[in-house]
């Protein structure tokens, strides 16, 4: 399974909590070590991203301003990592008109949550001139996917959790696998990211059997495709010859009152047949759960990481052709 984290993250240990939390929710649904039934490769992206960014801050706020935006980059990390203290001095500087040696322009930190939030997203996209960032981003999930099919048979199923932006790039990256590899369909998937495969079955997202999205923007990123656009699907049209007997599931996470998570089954017909539920969940300490801050709590928050620790059990125990669940 992997983990594939959104616009706000610098840290390639962003999992590490959220994992700590799910193998121990695992091992007591299942009673078996999780260690020794799961593998799990987080995919940290964020590095494709990295020097544009640092461009961009660069010529806009100059180089007094590096050491200070550094550090909003590791309280985000921190907040990633399930580190609710890592919000104060968040919200401490947020409302700064000016940053100290920096005269213009002023708001340098939400135009740094700007950057994150907006900016990471334009990057990503594909333009009629350039796919180069869009491949790059494909680049480390491939290379993460043969990780995990380098560590199981190549053909194990496959969870997904995807939060943020991370979950337009999980939708494009597996829309595109499916499109390419189903029925010899149109190429997608560039030279740059099929180099870094394999082509087992994992790696080409034929056994992708768990999919959750937490706090999705995907409902944005649609609105300009006629009717919302074509969903991956979900089971992708092969896992039935590699794992007959496995239940699938696409689950939404959103919290309310997170502005970035839209549900997905009411954007069309497509979308209702392959998202099993949009579930809505209150994330994040309750000081702080009521407002759009929440939006970085979702994998570090029982209510989201049990139901997947559940399904994943299921999964393992359908598999393992076992009955009895804890």
């Amino acid at each position: 399974m992997t983990f594939i984290h959104g616009v706000e993250t610098s840290d390639a240990s962003f999992a590490d909590t959220a994992t700590r939390l799910l193998k121990r929710a695992f091992t007591r649904h299942t009673g078996t070590d999780a260690d020794d039934a799961l593998v799990i490769r987080p995919v940290h992206w964020a590095p494709a991203l990295q020097d544009i960014q640092d461009k961009l801050h660069e010529v806009s706020f100059g180089p007094p301003s590096r050491r200070f935006l550094r550090l909003l980059d590791s309280w985000s990390t921190r907040l990633n990592a399930g580190g609710a203290e890592a919000i104060w001095p968040l919200l401490a500087t947020v409302g700064w008109r000016r940053l100290p040696g920096v005269p213009r322009p002023h708001y340098a930190v939400l135009r740094w949550g700007a950057t994150h939030f907006i900016g990471d997203a334009i990057a990503y996209q594909i333009t009629r001139g350039d796919r180069s960032l869009y491949d790059e981003v494909h680049g480390y999930v491939a290379r993460t996917l043969r990780e995990l099919a380098d560590a199981s048979d190549g053909a194990a199923p496959l969870c997904v959790i995807a939060h943020s932006l991370g979950t337009v790039v999980t939708s494009n990256y597996f829309y595109d696998l499916q499109v390419q590899y189903t029925d010899g369909g149109r190429p997608l998937v560039t030279p740059s990211v099929t180099e870094c495969m394999r082509q087992t079955p994992l790696e080409r997202g034929e056994t992708l059997t768990l999919l959750y999205t937490l706090g999705s923007p995907l409902a944005l990123w649609c609105m300009s495709l006629p009717d919302f656009g074509t969903p991956l699907l979900m089971p992708p049209p092969k896992l039935r010859e590699h794992h007959p007997g496995v239940s699938h599931e696409w689950i939404n996470f959103q919290d309310p009152d997170d502005l970035l998570a839209y549900p997905l089954r009411p954007l069309s017909d497509a979308y209702r047949q392959q998202v099993t539920s949009d579930r809505e969940v209150s994330v994040a300490p309750r000081w702080v759960g009521w407002t759009p801050l929440a939006h970085w709590w979702y994998w570090n928050d029982l209510k989201v990481i049990d139901p997947i620790a559940r399904s994943l059990a299921r999964v393992w125990s359908e598999v393992n052709g076992l009955t009895e669940l804890r």
